[in-house]
Parts: structure tokens; sequence; C-alpha cells
């Protein structure tokens, strides 16, 4: 099985956009009392994957959908 790779938690106030199906989407990382979260929107999501996931319908891996 690879290595995963050491990757640093995106910082509160990045953005990431992404076109999705013709459409621009744009994902805002938020700093929370319960930690960071990922927000579309107005609706926080706890990774980038449940993000796209919220984006696309299907179980994706956010860090490559939205290039982090």
């Amino acid at each position: 099985m690879p290595k995963a790779k050491n990757r640093e938690l995106p910082r509160p106030g990045t953005r990431y956009s992404r076109v999705f199906k013709g459409r621009t989407v744009e994902m805002e990382v938020i700093s929370t009392p319960n930690g960071v979260r990922y927000k579309i929107g107005e609706k926080e999501y706890r990774s980038p994957s449940g993000a796209a996931k919220a984006v696309t319908g299907n179980e994706v891996n956010g860090w490559y959908f939205w290039n982090i």
C-alpha cells in the first residue's frame, strides 16, 4: 500500500473553486469552535470530501476534487 503524503491542512480563509457541470462552485475553509470546517454557501462540512460529495452527489476524494 502506498504511503500517505504529509499534507498541511488548508488554513482558514482559504478559498477553492471548481467548475462542475458548467457551474463554478466555491468552497471556503473556516474556523469554528468545533474545529476547521469547509463551507459552500451557507452549509458547512467536516471535510473536503463531504463538501465535494454535496456538489457531485457521489463519494469522491475531496483533496483531489478541490485540488488541495
